[in-house]
């Protein structure tokens, strides 16, 4: 049974053509983003991995090792099982500094380009064995269902789809943070695709071919007897050699690099990975054995790699053998799709821009996109060239054990990341050149040679059936290893390095010294960059940061700006790679020049404590816990905190000082000094230059009111132990006490006045009687109207003086007994007349009427000085809140039972705010400007009311329609008189 080949390409075409429908319905969004992001979508496009080698190799390393075929699925299982050691410290790595590719994590480990472009191109020779196995693998598919088919135009066809796919779907624009979400879902699709048709083959080759499993099992028992004994022949040496080869993949592989850590960067998918890869790589092994026998059984004269094919063909089943076909195509083209993306990033980023950067007039986005896709064809004709060049004479299984055998030179490197801090640039180097030397004369020389039929060979002759791959293999690795370690060793780690180092490992920080950029400015910044990325790029980026901190344009705080630099560097850091975009930060947006160190970035350092938190355990969450009580304890405390460092950074401002200065905690913390108001920045940086610790009742004006404030500070240690230095300042809002010190003031005046009042009164009383005399003699002794009519207008004089002495005498008496004041029964309208005559005697009064409502038979039990004072406060504040020509009236409402007397101030002024209301009885709360009131009216008016057992409220406005005025309702007790004479007795 054969196919044409228009029909096989019709087939791989129009599979192909589902990938693009299935990648172009993703991209438009026409499927739910929750389908397309699940996290089984990042299960299945991990299963890249099972390439064509794992499709159709895998039977013919079952044929050759037995069960040694495990070790390819066992492998990548492990590294899974070891995901807290292995995975997870580089999932952190390539998340906090946005490294795309092991190239970019060895560029900034080792802090140097030429590492990044050496692992490129180590990675570029011993990936492209495993890229050409892809094409040869549906080559030889293709020739195998039609013998008569030239395999040069297929190889070439199915490269030039690739390069289509990969270029419309991988490579449709530059971002810092890019993810081909669309092409994952795509790959998807693929794995689970390929899965379906290699578990279906293992049913067929039971079911179909074997009929059943116990036909099975009695053809193991005797012809394949033979064949069934051989799946023990793996030495226990090469099973851990083989082992070994797969467990790195996740790393070492780009293309499962590509999915595992770039496309999707969730912990939480990841470590759903851990176990769900495990089962998928059982599901893709499990069929291999069945395939193979059944291979065997039917004796199709193919060669053992492509018994998945053998099975349709020796079934004479059309279906089965194209759907066998499409898996195969599935599987080679996934991994070319993913791999040959990964790799042209890689070399855009360590061979490319290191060789030439675009100029800053360039659209570098354009550029990078166009230089990209370039790459692609690139590597998959490169590809494609290999393919060619080894002839088609090697097995699927040498290509695959070649390539990772060469990435696994990529290994002390990776240990070195992650587990070992001495690790240096020098040493990575050493051992990954001398390995892939290594690798490339025993391993990837032979390949060449017996593909030239080359007469001279190597001793180490590469051959699957043989041991010296194994040989190749340790020697290579051992020596990259020792030199890696000794040269490491023995030669001096950069301070760059040993940054780096601490940013990767596993419970590192960022770094977070506190240095002051030379731009000051986001605006600045855009200049800097503008000589390198061009202005609209470098407005672009710029803007970009700016949005992912959440700052404003134009933000200046030197924190912000430390935060701004290193999230450049990050973006800048995925578009073009560590080692670029460390020299263009460096270079354009330097440190200041006067900073010869920097000192512990506090804020940075609690940021991502707080980030950690609930990672932590053991004695590490325990002191976590202790500094969050620590800090809990500053930001609660009753009084203004805020450290400043020795750079006049403010490093800390707690709630208090919020509410003290009105200045938010988020919008000083990381500035200077210079960036608070005039007269804060005066007040604090004059204290801090000051030798005193202490300082008393500084006045400041803060809106038109006068402030009090008394300052205590102390200066933070310096030495090399010391996390920071700078100075801490208390500061305590003593505007309260300064005004109950000036009210107290005011009352012990009063209280003088009081005691004096007497004795005016009796100095004014002696010659005013003296002048009602005379005017009395001088009404009797003439007989002319004239002279009685003015007689009498100076007794009225006289009586009015009298008058207004006594109300003074009485108000300044009032609470100044040292004893318990006595309530007794008195007249309410005379208290309120008492009030008003006093209140008249300012000018103020003039403008406002008065109208006492009270009936003068009213009485309540009451200290009268005391009560007086309550009226006086109250029609005093109805006076300052009414307008010139209105009124203010006292007004008595019908009680509701007979032992209290309810009274009403009420009056047609601007009323209280509803805010105020629930403070106006709070002592020293007022809303008069400075000087106008203290605050103590109301609160006084309340306690007098409360001292005679009463109650006052506020209802504002009075006046609902209106919205105007304000009612002060004041409940007291009744002074019951018996009606009759008897009663009285």
């Amino acid at each position: 049974m054969t196919f044409s080949l228009s029909l096989l390409f019709a087939i791989g075409f129009g599979y192909l053509l589902l990938l693009f429908l299935l990648a172009h319905v993703v991209e438009k969004e026409w499927i739910a983003r929750e389908w397309a992001r699940h996290p089984l979508v990042y299960v299945l496009s991990i299963g890249v991995y099972c390439s064509a080698w794992a499709y159709f190799g895998t039977t013919g390393l079952a044929y050759e090792y037995g069960y040694g075929y495990l070790t390819y699925y066992m492998g990548l299982s492990a590294a899974f099982l070891l995901y807290p050691f292995l995975l997870k410290p580089f999932l952190k790595i390539t998340k906090n500094h946005s490294l795309g590719s092991l190239a970019d994590v060895f560029a900034f480990r080792y802090h140097s380009r030429w590492a990044g472009t050496a692992t490129t191109i180590c990675m570029l020779l011993a990936i492209l064995p495993l890229l050409a196995l892809q094409i040869q693998a549906i080559t030889d598919a293709t020739v195998i269902l039609a013998p008569d088919t030239n395999a040069t135009p297929v190889g070439l066809a199915f490269c030039a789809m690739m390069i289509a796919f990969t270029t419309l779907y991988g490579a449709r624009q530059i971002h810092p943070r890019e993810r081909h979400r669309s092409l994952i879902f795509a790959i998807a699709f693929e794995s689970f695709f390929k899965l379906l048709m290699f578990v279906g083959l293992g049913i067929v080759a039971v079911f179909y071919v074997f009929e059943t499993p116990e036909k099975l099992q009695q053809w193991l028992n005797g012809p394949g007897f033979i064949l069934r004994n051989r799946l023990n022949t793996m030495p226990i040496q090469t099973w851990m050699l083989m082992s070994l080869l797969f467990i790195f993949a996740p790393l070492t592989m780009p293309h499962l690099f590509q999915a595992l850590l770039r496309e999707n960067r969730n912990p939480t998918h990841l470590r759903y990975a851990t176990w769900a890869v495990p089962i998928y790589l059982f599901l893709m092994a499990l069929p291999v054995l069945p395939i193979m026998w059944a291979g065997m059984y039917l004796g199709q004269p193919t060669n053992p790699e492509f018994y998945s094919l053998a099975l349709g063909l020796g079934l004479q089943s059309p279906v089965i053998t194209i759907l066998a076909y499409l898996g195969g195509v599935s599987a080679a083209s996934g991994l070319l799709i993913v791999a040959t993306l990964a790799m042209a990033s890689m070399t855009l980023n360590h061979v490319i821009l290191p060789i030439h950067t675009p100029k800053g007039d360039e659209d570098i986005y354009h550029w990078l996109l166009w230089t990209r896709r370039g790459l692609i064809v690139t590597i998959i004709l490169a590809a494609y060239l290999v393919y060619m060049l080894l002839g088609q004479i090697h097995n699927l299984s040498s290509l695959g054990i070649a390539s990772f055998v060469g990435v696994l030179q990529f290994v002390p490197g990776i240990i070195g990341t992650v587990f070992w801090s001495r690790a240096n640039r020098k040493g990575f180097l050493t051992g990954l050149v001398a390995g892939m030397l290594i690798w490339f004369i025993s391993i990837f020389y032979p390949l060449l040679v017996d593909s030239f039929s080359l007469t001279y060979r190597l001793p180490l002759r590469f051959a699957l059936s043989e041991s010296a791959w194994a040989y190749a293999t340790s020697i290579s690795i051992s020596v990259n290893l020792v030199l890696f370690l000794v040269v490491s060793w023995f030669t001096e780690t950069s301070e760059e390095e040993k940054k780096a180092a601490r940013a990767c490992s596993q419970d590192a920080l960022a770094d977070t010294k506190r240095r002051q950029l030379v731009a000051r400015s986001s605006d600045q910044i855009t200049e800097a960059l503008s000589t390198a990325l061009g202005k609209v790029s470098a407005e672009r980026e710029v803007n970009r940061v700016l949005k992912e901190l959440n700052l404003p344009v134009g933000e200046y705080r030197p924190f912000a700006l430390r935060r701004m630099r290193d999230r450049i560097e990050t973006n800048l850091s995925g578009l073009m790679g560590p080692s670029v975009a460390q020299t263009i930060v460096q270079r354009y947006l330097p440190y200041a020049s006067d900073d010869e160190f920097g000192k512990e970035d506090i804020n940075l350092i609690e940021s991502q404590l707080e980030g950690y938190h609930t990672q932590l355990t053991g004695l590490a969450a325990e002191l976590d816990n202790l500094r969050r009580y620590h800090r809990q304890t500053l930001e609660n405390l009753p009084v203004g905190v805020c450290s400043i460092g020795s750079d006049t950074e403010v490093l800390m401002w707690n709630p208090i000082m919020t509410e003290i200065t009105g200045i938010e905690a988020k919008d000083i913390v990381g500035s200077h000094l210079n960036s608070l108001p005039l007269q804060w920045q005066t007040l604090l940086s004059r204290f801090m230059q000051g030798l005193s610790t202490h300082a008393y009742k500084k006045e400041l004006v803060i809106g038109s009111r006068k402030r009090w404030y008394n300052l205590h500070k102390a200066s933070l240690p310096q030495g090399e132990k010391t996390l920071s230095e700078g100075t801490v300042i208390l500061v305590e809002d003593q505007t309260e006490i300064q005004m109950l010190e000036d009210e107290l003031v005011h009352t012990e005046r009063l209280a003088s006045i009081g005691s004096l009042a007497a004795g005016v009164a009796h100095e004014i009383g002696n010659p005013v009687t003296g002048i009602d005399c005379l005017a009395q003699d001088l009404l009797y002794e003439s007989d002319s109207p004239m002279v009685k009519e003015a007689a009498e207008q100076i007794r009225e004089q006289t009586r009015r003086v009298t008058q207004i002495v006594q109300s003074l005498v009485n108000y300044a008496h009032a609470g100044s007994t040292t004893g318990k004041s006595e309530h007794i029964a008195h007249p309410l309208h005379m208290i309120v007349h008492e009030a008003i005559k006093l209140l008249e005697l300012s000018k103020k009064s003039r403008d406002v009427e008065f109208i006492n409502n009270v009936p003068q038979q009213v009485e309540v039990i009451c200290d009268p000085h005391r009560l007086s004072q309550v009226f006086i406060n109250l029609l005093n504040n109805a006076r300052d809140a009414s307008e010139p020509g209105s009124y203010v009236a006292v007004n008595l409402h019908e009680p509701e039972n007979n032992h209290f007397v309810t009274v009403e101030v009420l009056d047609r002024g601007s009323g209280i705010n509803p805010e105020h209301l629930d403070h106006i009885f709070e002592p020293f709360f007022t809303t008069k400007d400075v000087g106008k009131g203290t605050g103590l009216g109301l609160w006084i008016a309340y306690s007098i009311v409360e001292e005679h057992y009463g109650q006052i409220q506020v209802e504002s406005p009075a006046f609902k329609v209106e919205g105007i005025g304000t009612s002060v309702i004041i409940t007291l007790p009744k002074a019951n008189r018996p009606s009759n004479p008897e009663e009285q007795l």
